[in-house]
C-alpha cells in the first residue's frame, strides 16, 4: 500500500495575517489542508478568504480554550458553562475545559460550531481539537464522544490510529481510553490517520530552522502504508505581536519547510504522496 500524507496548516481564524499566509499556501499548493478555528476573532475574515480563492472544506478545529496573547474567545453556543470559566469565556488552560465539562455542553458546542460553518457555505470533512482538548492529554479523553460526533455528522477525526509509545506513558489511562476510540472509530466507520507527525518540541527547544526540519523528515521516513497526517502552524513575522518569541520563530521555521525545495525533495525521493484531506 501507497504511502500518503496530508499536509494541513492549523490555526485559520487566529488573526487576519495568519488567514493571508495560510491561504496563499493553499494556493500554492504546498500545503493540502487547512484548520478553522470558528471562535477566533479572525474567523469570518478566514471564511471570506477561503470562498475567495475556492477552498471551501476546512476542517472544524473545534476549540474549547483561549490563545495567550490574544483577547480571550467565546463559545457560539450560550450557556455551556462547564466549558467556560467565570466570565463566560474559554480559559487559556485546555485543561480547564477538559476536566469539567459535561457530555452534553461538549455535544452542543461542537454541533454549534460545525453548524456555524456550514452556514456560511464551508463543507467542512472532518474535525480535530485544538490544544487537544478532546484527546486526554491532560487525564481525561473524550474522544470516544469525538467518534460518535463524528460519526453522526459525516466528518473524519484527525486521531492517530497509532499512539506514540511516549505519549502513551505520560498519560495515565490514555493508551486504553485511545485504543478504545480508534476501536469505536472503526465500527462506525470514521476514517482515522495512521500517525501524526510534526515538530512536536516546544519553541524554546527548537534552537535553529535544520533541528526543525531534521526533527520532521525523520518521522517523514518512518512512516507506515496508507495515510498520514504532517501538522504544522505557519505564521508570518507578525505573529511575534501575540505569540511568546520562540513560539513565533519556530512557526516562521514551519512556514519556510513548507517552501523548502529540500524538504519536498525528500517527500519525492521517500515515494510518499501529498494528497487532499479525505
Amino acid at each position: 500500500m501507497q504511502r500518503r500524507l496530508v499536509i494541513t496548516a492549523d490555526d485559520l481564524g487566529v488573526d487576519p495575517d495568519t488567514n493571508a499566509t495560510i491561504v496563499e499556501l493553499l494556493r500554492e499548493g504546498v500545503v493540502s489542508a487547512t484548520t478553522l478555528i470558528p471562535v477566533g476573532a479572525a474567523a469570518e475574515d478566514a471564511v471570506r478568504r477561503l470562498t475567495a480563492a475556492g477552498f471551501t472544506q476546512p476542517r472544524l478545529h473545534i476549540t474549547f480554550s483561549s490563545a495567550r496573547g490574544l483577547p480571550p474567545w467565546r463559545p457560539i453556543t450560550p450557556g455551556v458553562s462547564t466549558l467556560t470559566d467565570a466570565r463566560g469565556m474559554f480559559a487559556l488552560d485546555p485543561a480547564y475545559a477538559e476536566r469539567r465539562a459535561t457530555a452534553a455542553d461538549v455535544v452542543r458546542e461542537l454541533l454549534a460550531q460545525l453548524t456555524w460553518m456550514r452556514e456560511l457555505g464551508l463543507r467542512p470533512a472532518g474535525l480535530d481539537s485544538h490544544s487537544g482538548t478532546l484527546y486526554g492529554l491532560y487525564g481525561r479523553s473524550m474522544a470516544g464522544q469525538a467518534v460518535d460526533f463524528c460519526a453522526a455528522n459525516g466528518l473524519d477525526f484527525r486521531m492517530p490510529r497509532t499512539l506514540s509509545r511516549t505519549l502513551g506513558l505520560a498519560v495515565r489511562g490514555l493508551r486504553r481510553a485511545h485504543r478504545s476510540a480508534v476501536q469505536r472509530a472503526d465500527t462506525l466507520r470514521v476514517r482515522l490517520p495512521e500517525v501524526l507527525v510534526s515538530s512536536w518540541l516546544p519553541g524554546t527547544m527548537v534552537l535553529g530552522y535544520g533541528q526543525l526540519r531534521t526533527e520532521v523528515l525523520h518521522q517523514l521516513r518512518r512512516l507506515p502504508a496508507g495515510t498520514s497526517e504532517l501538522i504544522v502552524h505557519p505564521s508570518p513575522p507578525s505573529a511575534a505581536d501575540w505569540l511568546p518569541a520562540a513560539e513565533a520563530r519556530k512557526r516562521r521555521w514551519e512556514l519556510r519547510l513548507l517552501r523548502d525545495e529540500v524538504f519536498h525533495r525528500a517527500l519525492r525521493r521517500a515515494g510518499i504522496e501529498v494528497v487532499p484531506a479525505w
